[in-house]
């Protein structure tokens, strides 16, 4: 039975995520993180293409999976992350995380009123109970993180909030776009597309000079390269296999969770500190976790 593999391969996406976007995230301070995601998919890109080639599982491509796998960036690397940044300058990144943060109920409704996917009041509640938690965790976390960074709270600016909402539509967009451009493709073909996709299109960004900021960090790449390692390559095609074998409600809230998983990270390094209405949302989210890995 496919259905646990997938399950599992969705929430430990989750945790590579939640290490990686925590090194990605010390180094957008020093460069944009349009160049950090143009390193990440130029690293990965040869890798897929070598293990597609080697493998002979590179190919059967056709332009409906390029045409979904292209949406797929668009939704993700290129408009998504413009307007989430966006979001946050408006309204803090804490509101603007946790609205956008809702996208996996946008994915279940589309696999449920469109796709005919299962979505009971087991696997409602799940969602519900994970999507609330993680938001829950980013509104608890992100005071205690502002102040251990002695950045100031954003000021407030309503038009962040529906930029906001129409990045959690993007993100939805982007895991279902996933989900469908994979129909007939391996992992490795369907990696190789998006970071080929991706990569012209950070590229053209760079170019136009829409990536400020220093070219490299102070430090150069190589100390990110075991996190794009983990993220890129593992991460990537777990988060595909989960989404491939997975319903959306399931595979796109679980693949969600890195605010939750990243929370250990933070407590080790001292950036937050433990509290009673963390472990109540943390407790929600295994309840959540438990309610959609339920057969």
């Amino acid at each position: 039975m496919r259905e646990p593999l997938g399950i599992a391969a969705a929430l430990t996406s989750s945790a590579t995520w939640a290490y990686a976007s925590a090194r990605y995230a010390l180094a957008s301070r020093e460069v944009s993180p349009v160049r950090v995601n143009l390193v990440r998919v130029a690293i990965a890109l040869p890798i897929f293409v070598a293990i597609g080639v080697a493998t002979g599982q590179l190919g059967g491509i056709q332009a409906r999976n390029i045409g979904l796998l292209a949406i797929s960036t668009m939704c993700s690397y290129a408009f998504a992350d413009s307007l989430f940044f966006a979001a946050a300058r408006r309204i803090g990144v804490s509101s603007a995380l946790a609205i956008a943060s809702s996208y996996p109920l946008w994915a279940a409704l589309k696999g449920a009123l469109f796709d005919g996917e299962p979505f009971g009041m087991q696997r409602a509640l799940g969602t519900v109970l994970c999507v609330g938690s993680v938001v829950a965790l980013i509104r608890l976390g992100q005071p205690q993180a502002d102040a251990a960074t002695g950045e100031a709270a954003a000021p407030r600016d309503r038009l962040g909030f529906p930029l906001a909402i129409i990045t959690s539509f993007l993100w939805a967009g982007n895991t279902i776009a996933i989900k469908s451009g994979a129909v007939g493709l391996s992992l490795y073909t369907v990696n190789a597309v998006r970071y080929a996709i991706a990569l012209v299109v950070l590229g053209t960004l760079v170019l136009l000079g829409r990536a400020p900021g220093a070219p490299r960090p102070a430090r150069g790449w190589w100390p990110l390269l075991p996190a794009i390692m983990l993220d890129c390559v593992f991460g990537s095609t777990l988060f595909i296999y989960g989404l491939s074998h997975t319903d959306l409600a399931v595979g796109a809230t679980l693949s969600s969770l890195a605010p939750l998983l990243s929370l250990p990270f933070a407590l080790w390094l001292g950036v937050e500190r433990l509290t009673s209405p963390k472990l109540v949302a943390v407790a929600t989210a295994v309840a959540g976790v438990a309610l959609l890995a339920a057969p």
